[in-house]
């Protein structure tokens, strides 16, 4: 996801700490998790 590579990046530059992306980082992923399952959702035909 862009937005994880992004928060990599400040990492990588110095502006911020690992241990003030981890957060960051987690909701990242629960976010890409949710939306993952929404587009399932969507995508999948409806049950007759």
């Amino acid at each position: 996801m862009e937005t994880e590579t992004f928060v990599m990046l400040t990492v990588r530059l110095d502006y911020l700490s690992d241990d003030q992306a981890a957060p960051v980082l987690r909701l990242i992923a629960e976010i890409s998790k949710m939306l993952t399952a929404l587009r399932s959702r969507l995508l999948s035909p409806e049950p007759s």
